[in-house]
């Protein structure tokens, strides 16, 4: 019979944290930045890629996309975009009525009239002969309706029934090719001397991981917790990895997320209320991707001497396709393959993905001010 669950978790979580800060050190990467993926993207297309990192990232060191329900930072970002305006109104209120009555005759004797995207210099050039005192609020409110206007009209095709798909960079293809011109790795990994503390990291406090010993499963199941209290030793070996950024379409506009980010008053926001619902501390738009970690041509072999029984070793064999930990990358594609072998006292598990097959392990995440550029 097969103890399912037992207590505590600490376990899973621990030996996961030294995996993490083992990979981390390996490849360079900063804790205050690095999320582990589980499981991992494997895509076969620009849209399953993009699929991968157009994700609102959760404030974990690791990433399991079975347990959180994240939205995507396309439809965040687009509610944003649309929960901005800067009515005439508030231009009037902020150079007066009077100045505004003058400024409306000089535009209608300009022949012909002047493009809209030029009307914050039109406006300067004439206010600091004719309304000096504001010539600068002036500029600054025409410059902020332009960047409003301008970025909702880049959305909109985007949107709706007929909606073109949200791109992003890189596509599969520029993976791979930056990918095959990348270095490759290897290092090793001891559960005996590996150091789990993440106290350091960008995510210091409570942050369980989720999966047991093969995709899927709990951390709480007694068969983790044996596997997580064992002598683990991980090689592995990556022929290709790199860390690639990634950056939104021509649907993304970064000065106005800047704006949206930096100013809390309405206008710009329609509500005032609105800019605690995205950028607040329980907002949902609080962190996003930055960058991406991709390797190429990855051999990773496991072993463990925990001592399973032989209806344990037939249930962890039988569930070969579901992946395994660290990695967690179920078999879904041919360039996938995962085999175990058990024993008494013994089990080894070889992961490798072919060469020409992507894997995305992990992300490079910041929160929201320091994405939109504000520190």
């Amino acid at each position: 019979m097969i103890t399912t669950y037992d207590t505590p978790t600490e376990e899973m979580t621990a030996v996961t944290d030294g995996w993490y800060n083992r990979l981390a050190a390996s490849l360079n990467l900063s804790v205050q930045h690095f999320q582990l993926l589980q499981p991992p993207g494997v895509p076969a297309s620009d849209q399953a890629l993009w699929d991968c990192f157009n994700v609102v990232p959760p404030a974990t060191l690791k990433y399991n996309r079975w347990f959180y329900q994240q939205p995507t930072f396309f439809s965040q970002y687009a509610a944003v975009v649309n929960r901005l305006s800067f009515p005439e109104s508030a231009f009037v209120k902020d150079i007066g009525a009077d100045t505004y009555v003058q400024w409306q005759a000089y535009l209608k004797s300009i022949s012909p009239p002047p493009p809209a995207n030029t009307l914050p210099t039109v406006w300067f050039q004439w206010a600091v002969v004719n309304a000096p005192s504001v010539a600068n609020i002036g500029r600054s409110d025409l410059a902020t309706q332009l960047l409003i206007s301008g970025a909702q009209a880049v959305l909109e095709p985007y949107e709706g029934p007929d909606a073109m798909p949200a791109d992003f960079s890189p596509s599969c293809s520029e993976l791979q090719n930056i990918l095959s011109a990348s270095t490759g790795t290897s290092f090793s990994f001891d559960s005996t001397n590996d150091d789990p503390d993440v106290s350091n990291s960008w995510v210091p406090g409570d942050d369980p991981n989720y999966f047991g010993i093969w995709t899927g499963s709990s951390a709480l199941f007694h068969i983790s917790r044996k596997f997580a209290l064992s002598k683990i030793t991980v090689s592995i070996q990556f022929d290709h990895f790199a860390t690639v950024s990634v950056t939104p379409g021509q649907w993304y506009n970064s000065a106005l997320l800047h704006q949206a980010w930096a100013s809390q008053s309405t206008p710009p926001w329609i509500d005032s209320s609105d800019w605690q619902t995205y950028f607040g501390a329980s907002g949902s738009l609080t962190h996003a991707v930055g960058s991406l970690l991709a390797a190429d041509g990855i051999t990773l072999t496991l072993t463990s001497d925990a001592d399973f029984t032989p209806s344990e070793q037939t249930l962890i064999k039988g569930l070969v396709a579901a992946g395994d930990w660290p990695v967690y990358c179920p078999i879904t594609s041919p360039a996938i393959s995962n085999t175990i072998t058990t024993g008494p006292g013994s089990m080894t598990i070889q992961f490798k993905s072919a060469p020409g097959n992507p894997v995305v392990l992990g992300f490079n995440v910041f929160d929201i001010r320091s994405y939109v550029g504000a520190g």
